[in-house]
């Protein structure tokens, strides 16, 4: 709802009451439609280790569809366009569903397809829908609260979904074949369309739509000379980048390298969404006070800790040891995305806070999306070829190895992030 002036109190209030309640439902939605059932889904159609790779960087790489985002926002503003993209993002999950019946009745390798592309759209409408969330939530909250306030939307979102995951468990314990996967993916679309109808009622007061329509081109030259938005891109897309290496191929491991069930593989991502909740948690004490440049670099180097868990967790299956990377794997995530947030919401000027969302999601997203999936699935048949034990975990752990050697030169880009109190002159 665009008001065309500022917003007053209440309206700045049922605005983030209506954000929760819309990552609320987005939460339970995601869990069915999400990184999670998509690798399960995909495993049970038989695709390939280089495909489980190319899914977990497609996220990243469906940012591609963001301009489509800046024109829409121009015409109906953020929260309308964020509402409309989430309609379409979750008609594109039934291409991912119908994937299963292709696969049975016509051709496996269509339907790996048919994934792929389905993927690409889900995570391409959520790219346009998002690119203004920066701005939208600049708008809805106080400064001193923006911190406290991402921190609380990360825990509605994994609220919901570590019910739903509850739930989904619960499910495959029950059926474990591929049409159970089918039906959690049928009921988390219904649940993403029904989630758009809370982004509808949130109020902005119009400067977001204005600055959308702005000549793009224009925009983007100043803002290529901004020297604390240049390293913002670049360390964003390093955090998103580790994100892409380590978190799929987490699942992947627990799957293929340790043989599990989707039921128990289901019991692992409940673990993960538990310590998504209890990091936002802390992050809501710790994001205002040490800032989001700190935050950012604690983040980014928890990747250590998951990669030598992998490294050194023995070849047999302990299923109290394996609960450890799922701990770290979305503590690390959240941390980096959250803090990353914050400190651009603090650093950047509201007048170029659209365009720079932008440059933002396509630098950090498509940059980082596009290597991490050639480098990710490089690794794997790299690794794959090096084992010669017939273990199939052997592939995962020289994986990783790969991974370690990569990190302490991806460090550096996150240590280049200017102080938030010590930013060049022209950007103060």
């Amino acid at each position: 709802m665009i008001c065309n002036r500022p917003l007053n109190a209440a309206e700045m209030k049922s605005s983030q009451r209506n954000y929760l309640f819309y990552n609320g439902v987005n939460g339970a939605s995601y869990m069915c439609l999400g990184e999670t059932v998509l690798i399960l889904f995909a495993v049970k159609l038989h695709s390939p280790d280089y495909v489980i790779a190319i899914l977990g960087g497609m996220i990243l790489f469906g940012f591609l569809l963001l301009p489509l985002g800046k024109l829409m926002t121009a015409r109906g503003g953020a929260a309308r366009t964020q509402a409309d993209c989430w309609v379409y993002r979750n008609i594109a999950a039934l291409l991912v569903a119908a994937a299963a019946p292709v696969a049975f009745f016509i051709s496996e390798t269509l339907a790996t397809s048919l994934i792929v592309l389905g993927a690409f759209l889900f995570y391409g409408f959520r790219a346009a829908g998002v690119v203004m969330s920066n701005p939208l939530v600049g708008e809805i909250c106080e400064k001193k609260e923006i911190g406290g306030f991402l921190s609380k939307a990360w825990i509605y979102f994994y609220s919901s979904g570590l019910t739903a995951l509850v739930i989904i468990s619960l499910c495959l314990k029950l059926n474990q074949s591929v049409w159970m996967l089918f039906g959690i993916i049928i009921a988390g679309t219904v649940l993403g369309i029904y989630s758009s109808s809370f982004c509808r009622r949130i109020c902005e007061t119009g400067e977001i739509r204005e600055n959308a329509k702005r000549p793009l081109l224009n925009e983007i030259l100043p803002l290529l000379k901004n020297k604390v938005l240049i390293r913002q891109i670049i360390a964003g897309m390093i955090c998103n980048m580790s994100v892409v290496f380590l978190v799929p191929i987490s699942m992947l491991t627990l799957k293929r390298g340790y043989g599990v069930d989707d039921s128990t593989a289901l019991l692992y991502s409940l673990v993960q969404f538990a310590a998504s909740i209890g990091s936002s948690l802390v992050l809501s004490k710790l994001a205002d006070r040490f800032g989001g440049r700190r935050m950012a670099i604690a983040g980014f180097y928890g990747n250590y800790i998951i990669v030598f868990l992998w490294l050194i967790l023995p070849m047999t299956f302990h299923p109290l040891l394996l609960i450890l990377p799922f701990i770290f794997c979305p503590c690390c995530a959240v941390t980096a995305a959250t803090s990353l947030t914050q400190y651009f919401i603090h650093t950047i000027k509201p007048k170029d806070q659209v365009v720079a969302s932008m440059l933002l999601a396509v630098g950090t997203g498509v940059l980082a999306g596009l290597p991490g999936m050639l480098l990710s699935s490089l690794f794997l048949k790299t690794a794959a070829k090096l084992n010669t034990t017939g273990a199939a975990l052997m592939t995962y752990k020289y994986y990783f190895a790969f991974i370690l050697i990569l990190l302490p030169i991806m460090s550096i880009a996150v240590h280049s992030l200017y102080k938030e109190n010590k930013l060049p002159s022209e950007e103060q």
